[in-house]
């Protein structure tokens, strides 16, 4: 323990007698630091607060959306975690937008680059984008010039917007080819449909067959009941009178007269008109006429919403509305970022402590290897006289 407190001490007395060195090396480099600062460029960070669209806008007829299709985002598999911020964010970095920016700016000019590679590397040096936790992004860029640093970064949300609306207006222009051709196959499949149905209307004289079957029934149930009276009324008169009686055989002709139409209704006839539909063939026929309804019906249900579709890309095709909202926007800023004097001052300092009292004592072991190896203290006193013996103090001390 008491070898420990006289160590302490007598490394403070190594301190107290270099302490005029330490106190002129420390304000030496402490001051120089300051200068420096003083002199070094100042850097100022402008930052732009932005709020990516929504994946969000008018609903399709089976519950999709244009803008949805349209969408910088729509049809990504994001990874986990990852929000469709983060793709903007990394869509801010990219060449096409930087591009957008460097012509915009006229920064080619500005830093006075010819590489398109090496300006690149620049920008990304002096530009930031960061997704913040409540999913808005800030978009930051540092320059020597405060309004430049502001430009700039408004410049990345401007043209961020436009690159947006023009690629949503470009995949809107394709969404709204693709629904016009499919527009026009579904208007030949829904003409094709009723030409058909129109046809088999035709030909069968079906036009409306529930009604058309029950006046056949209601028409067949009374030929049928008078058929029967005839028969009967037939069957008494040739009791009562012979074969070729007028009565007689004006019933007889009656009834194979009733009984061709009665033929003619369930089986049919050339001489078909809207109430000779063939009851026999009303079962096939329903269902004929019913698939060829339907089909009708499904042509004229995707006509329908393919036309309002179509009606929708057209609208957003032409719209222009802006796509990023823009929270705050960067203003040209009254502080610079860097140099951070204070901070370089105070590890100047801090270093330049350490640095002097580690060369004090390295200045008392050159004393005592003095007195133990004269020789070896002349090689280390050549050496310190030639490399360090601008600093204050060491010449002597070489000299002692």
């Amino acid at each position: 323990m008491e070898e420990k407190e006289f160590n302490l001490w007598k490394l403070l007395e190594i301190v107290a007698r270099r302490i005029r060195f330490i106190i002129i090396f420390v304000l030496l480099v402490t001051i120089i630091a300051a200068v420096i600062s003083l002199l070094l460029p100042k850097w100022y960070l402008a930052t732009t607060l932005v709020l990516p669209p929504k994946d969000e806008g008018l609903k399709l007829g089976w519950g999709g959306s244009i803008d949805k299709m349209t969408s910088l985002t729509s049809g990504l598999s994001l990874p986990l975690m990852a929000t469709p911020t983060d793709v903007y964010a990394r869509i801010v970095g990219s060449r096409a937008l930087i591009d957008r920016v460097i012509e915009k700016n006229n920064l080619a000019e500005y830093y006075g680059i010819e590489s398109r590679g090496d300006l690149y590397t620049r920008i990304d040096l002096e530009s930031d984008y960061r997704v913040t936790p409540e999913g808005l992004m800030e978009i930051s860029f540092m320059s020597k010039d405060p309004e430049m640093a502001a430009q700039v970064a408004n410049s990345f949300a401007e043209e961020l917007d436009g690159l947006n609306r023009e690629l949503a207006t470009s995949r809107a222009r394709l969404v709204k080819d693709f629904i016009k051709d499919r527009l026009s196959m579904a208007a030949a499949d829904l003409e094709a449909a009723r030409r058909d149905l129109r046809d088999f209307q035709d030909k069968n004289m079906a036009i409306d067959l529930d009604r058309q079957t029950q006046l056949a029934i209601e028409s067949a149930v009374g030929l049928k009941v008078d058929l029967a009276r005839n028969e009967i009324e037939l069957s008494l008169k040739e009791k009562t009178l012979t074969s070729s009686h007028p009565d007689v055989v004006m019933l007889r002709r009656r009834i194979e007269e009733i009984k061709k139409q009665i033929n003619m209704l369930e089986f049919g006839g050339k001489d078909s008109t809207f109430l000779s539909l063939p009851i026999s063939e009303v079962p096939q026929l329903k269902i004929a006429y019913a698939e060829l309804t339907s089909r009708v019906q499904i042509a004229e249900t995707l006509f329908r919403l393919l036309s309002e579709q179509y009606e929708q890309a057209k609208i957003q095709e032409m719209m222009n509305t802006p796509t990023i909202s823009v929270i705050d926007r960067a203003y040209p800023p009254e502080l610079p970022i860097k140099p951070q004097k204070r901070i370089i001052v105070v590890i100047a300092f801090i270093v330049s402590l350490v640095a002097a009292i580690f060369m004090a004592l390295f200045f008392n072991y050159l004393e005592n290897l003095k007195l133990k190896s004269p020789a070896d203290y002349e090689r280390a006193r050549y050496f310190i006289r030639v490399i360090f013996g601008w600093l204050p103090g060491v010449k002597k001390t070489g000299d002692t």
